[in-house]
């Protein structure tokens, strides 16, 4: 009689529990963050908080794209996880980052950092996880990473947000999510012997299209 296996691979589950924790990080404040921005940034407005919010989403478009392409080119593996370390890396300067800033202009800046940190780790995050995605589990692994790894992360940590800012203010919010980001680069040590024998080459060879 045939035993069942797990569906999900080893590779696949260490990169899910990576990408909840980074989300349930910045899910932490997030939510509020204008709130912080308009309370405690000199020069602080709403139109601040709009014209921050372009900055990283243009910042982290271009970037992203021009890291996937470099990326594509690279055989090996290891290259996207160096990415998505200096990412996770740098989201832990920019939690902390966030108590540094005085001004608007400091902010914008940070936003700049922040853009380059999640395009340094989407553009490898998305091309180490089609990579090891289980081969009859597509659909449902996928599925996992929106609704686990995005969609319920986020909820989590914007559940705690407000609680936690306006009981013990946003430096506490601030801290806790540098040391989630700590602990999602902790995790990565775990995928590291997955990705550092992995050849693209090789993957792509074998793989049907």
């Amino acid at each position: 009689m045939r035993q069942n296996k797990s569906i999900i691979n080893n590779a696949i589950k260490t990169l899910l529990a990576f990408i909840f924790i980074f989300n349930v990080s910045a899910g932490l404040y997030l939510p509020i963050i204008a709130v912080y921005i308009t309370n405690n940034i000199i020069g602080g407005t709403l139109i601040v908080v709009g014209i921050s919010t372009a900055i990283y989403s243009i910042s982290k478009s271009i970037i992203q794209v021009l890291i996937a392409k470099n990326l594509d080119k690279n055989k090996r593996e290891i290259a996207d996880f160096v990415f998505l370390m200096i990412g996770i890396f740098l989201a832990v300067l920019y939690s902390l980052g966030y108590l540094l800033i005085k001004d608007y202009i400091h902010l914008y800046f940070l936003q700049i950092i922040v853009g380059v940190a999640d395009a340094c780790i989407m553009a490898s995050y998305y091309a180490i996880f089609s990579h090891h995605i289980d081969k009859d589990s597509q659909g449902f692994e996928w599925s996992l990473f929106s609704t686990v790894g995005l969609t319920l992360s986020t909820a989590l940590g914007g559940i705690f947000s407000g609680y936690i800012a306006s009981r013990y203010g946003f430096s506490l919010l601030f801290v806790m999510s540098a040391v989630l980001n700590i602990i999602a680069a902790i995790l990565l040590l775990i995928l590291f012997p997955y990705v550092k024998n992995f050849r693209k080459d090789i993957y792509y060879k074998n793989t049907k299209l």
